[in-house]
């Protein structure tokens, strides 16, 4: 079976940089710093994000087999927040013109803009959840702890992102001390 595709991290950063503004940023940031799925970041509501404690809860109504989770937001993710929102306390993270919140759809024409102007091809919002996965991996996160961030039922189906992260056994058992 081939590996998932996923970005390297200078990929990400040219996405960053070629952002137009702090909700391209944000949007960037929230499915690829958070590894949400693309619906439940589109529901988002600005009172669902605890700033105190860095979490973002997910209402089982706006998450995959209605199970509500809580997920952690890395500063640079509580960074990019608090600039994208400017005060902004209630209502949706990203509202749409009609007022309710934008579309799954609009977050891809977004994605599509931002890579063309980046020159990446292929990307799409589930790329960044797996782009997520992997670095969390690369970095060290055990995979329960990923499973329950990424929202999976079960561990067997964060495993899949193991196969593209294969330093993530070496290096575990470095740490272990069994390999020096």
């Amino acid at each position: 079976m081939e590996a998932e595709k996923f970005l390297k991290r200078d990929e990400i950063d040219l996405l960053l940089a070629t952002a137009k503004d702090d909700r391209e940023r944000c949007i960037l940031y929230m499915l690829g710093g958070v590894g949400l799925r693309v619906a439940e970041m589109c529901a988002v509501r600005v009172d669902d994000i605890d700033f105190d404690h860095s979490y973002l809860h997910i209402p089982k109504s706006n998450a995959k087999g209605g199970k509500a989770r809580t997920v952690a937001l890395l500063s640079p993710v509580v960074a990019v927040l608090h600039t994208y929102l400017n005060g902004k306390s209630t209502g949706w993270l990203f509202p749409s013109i009609a007022g309710d919140h934008i579309s799954p759809r609009q977050i891809q024409y977004i994605l599509k803009a931002i890579a063309g102007r980046a020159g990446i091809e292929g990307l799409h919002p589930h790329l960044l959840r797996h782009s997520f996965a992997v670095w969390s991996l690369e970095y060290g996160i055990d995979i329960y702890t990923l499973s329950q961030q990424l929202g999976h039922a079960s561990i067997l189906t964060t495993s899949i992102y193991l196969k593209s992260a294969p330093s993530h056994r070496r290096d575990a058992y470095v740490r272990s001390g069994m390999l020096s």
